[in-house]
């Protein structure tokens, strides 16, 4: 069944179609313009040899902000003479651009879609004005740098330049060779000297071995531990004074061995508290404090009048060795007291 309408209902019809098409129309060209066409819009111009895909809409951006587009492009006069375009920048952006602002063309995007970016000029330039000419700056296209890289690999591959004579030059390789063969027993000649400083008397106890101080095969380990919670000052090589007592008590048990033997008094720390040198570091002033104090007060060195053994501290940070696992009793960070008794 249909119905007529009546000629108020018609024009009421009509009416409303012409005012959406109106309503359209306008929303359609302030998308497309984005409002750059306000009456305080700025003029500007600026050319290049290459436009490389800039067409007109092309977007003009100002330190990345959506600030203008291309408006207007206008062909060389001459054969190879530059390509001039002319932009409208929104006027909100005005005092944001001076007269040595710059102008480039850049690529957007895995597409390549085409931008202008627009360096506004230092701050002790004076303010641009309405249609100033802008200078402006060819960056390379990523095509032009794999040609570039494409032309190096062809001179490399021919024997030009430094590259090229190194991968051409046989005699040149070789002493390469040769140079890297000597860097490397001159290496080997260092560590030799450095293994030979370790075994002499004096420097020796400045340089440590943990490995070969603490693993003798000749020699039986005694060995007894005590958590550095109970004998230091919080966080500190300092001795507590229940740390003193502890320690008063410990000096009965090492002076109990022969007199030959050697007291090694190694400090160690649960890993993750610092930086392995830190904690070697730190465990290693532990370590002196603690032999310290047992020799100016117990005179755990002393054998006779005149005879001394030897009483080595060392650090151990985190670093586990045979035979100084934790134990139950024992906390991760703790001061071990090695006793060495040579075998027969």
């Amino acid at each position: 069944m249909t119905r007529t309408l009546n000629n108020k209902q018609l024009l009421l019809l009509i009416c409303t179609m012409l005012a959406g098409l109106a309503l359209f129309a306008i929303a359609f060209f302030s998308i497309g313009s984005r409002g750059w066409y306000s009456k305080d819009s700025l003029s500007l111009k600026t050319s290049f040899l290459d436009i490389r895909g800039v067409d007109v809409g092309t977007r003009v951006r100002i330190q990345g902000m959506d600030a203008g587009e291309v408006v207007s492009i206008n062909a060389p006069e001459n054969p190879g003479g530059p390509v001039v375009l002319e932009l409208k920048i929104q006027g909100t952006y005005r005092k944001l651009i001076r007269k040595d602002a710059i102008v480039s063309i850049a690529s957007e995007g895995l597409l390549g879609a085409k931008v202008l970016e627009l360096f506004p000029g230092s701050s002790s330039a004076s303010t641009i004005e309405n249609q100033d000419f802008l200078a402006s700056k060819n960056n390379p296209e990523f095509a032009e740098i794999l040609g570039e890289v494409s032309d190096m690999l062809g001179k490399i591959r021919k024997g030009e330049g430094s590259l090229g004579k190194l991968t051409q030059d046989s005699k040149l390789y070789d002493s390469l060779v040769q140079l890297a063969n000597q860097s490397q027993q001159t290496m080997q000649a260092f560590q030799q000297d450095a293994d030979a400083l370790k075994k002499m008397p004096i420097v020796g106890g400045y340089i440590e071995d943990p490995m070969q101080m603490i693993v003798r095969s000749n020699t039986d380990m005694k060995r007894k531990s005590i958590n550095s919670s109970n004998i230091f000052e919080a966080g500190s090589a300092i001795l507590s004074p229940e740390g003193k007592k502890i320690l008063d008590k410990a000096s009965e048990w090492l002076i109990g061995f022969p007199k030959d033997s050697d007291i090694v008094i190694a400090g160690v720390m649960a890993p993750g508290v610092s930086d392995r040198d830190t904690l070697r570091l730190r465990t290693r002033q532990q370590a002196e404090t603690v032999a310290d104090y047992l020799k100016n007060n117990h005179a755990i060195h002393k054998t006779g009048w005149f005879s001394r053994r030897k009483v080595n501290p060392i650090g151990l940070g985190d670093k586990s060795y045979p035979g100084l696992e934790a134990t139950p009793e024992s906390e991760s960070s703790r001061i071990e007291l090695l006793v060495f008794i040579n075998r027969g």
